[in-house]
């Protein structure tokens, strides 16, 4: 009967022995992935900040690029100004050149004055479309690298983005 007692209690310690052993197991994997976890909100954190100083980035040449496009508005605003404030003042000076010219040589002059105001006018024609091809071209050109400059940075944010998901999914899975 001691022999039963024996053997059962030996049996019962072997049984909590086999428990200890399986609970040091899960508490050690429980350790290491506590450690992981811990070493994952680390890089979490590094590349949050990584992120924001790339927005920042962003953001800061966004504002640039718009300061700019501000700056390039109110110049040509100020061009197309002074151009129709010289084309008003250039009729005015025609208009009254041609009355005074008219007044005093009537016919002859008034063939002349038309030759030479269809002249000037085709040559201001011309000058005039030169200097807002000109323009038109390189607002163009401008518009052209700021909207490149923008695909890229759209490119980069989703990149970003991009890394960003990837690397919070890798983390989640791991």
């Amino acid at each position: 009967m001691d022999l039963e007692k024996l053997d059962n209690v030996v049996n019962d310690l072997e049984h909590n022995s086999k428990q200890l052993k399986d609970f040091t197991a899960v508490y050690s994997e429980i350790s290491s992935l506590q450690t992981n976890i811990s070493r994952n909100l680390e890089l979490i954190e590094e590349n949050n900040k990584s992120l924001n100083s790339v927005s920042d980035v962003i953001k800061k040449k966004t504002e640039e690029n718009t300061e700019q496009l501000k700056v390039t508005n109110d110049f040509l605003e100020q061009k197309i100004g002074e151009i129709y404030k010289d084309n008003k003042s250039f009729q005015k000076e025609l208009d009254a050149t041609l009355i005074t010219r008219l007044d005093k040589h009537k016919s002859d002059i008034q063939v002349e004055i038309r030759n030479e105001g269809t002249q000037i006018q085709r040559a201001f024609e011309t000058t005039l479309n030169s200097n807002f091809n000109t323009m038109e071209s390189k607002i163009k050109e401008r518009f052209e690298l700021q909207s490149k400059e923008l695909k890229t940075l759209k490119i980069l944010v989703f990149v970003l983005i991009a890394i960003g998901i990837g690397l919070g999914v890798g983390l989640y899975l791991k």
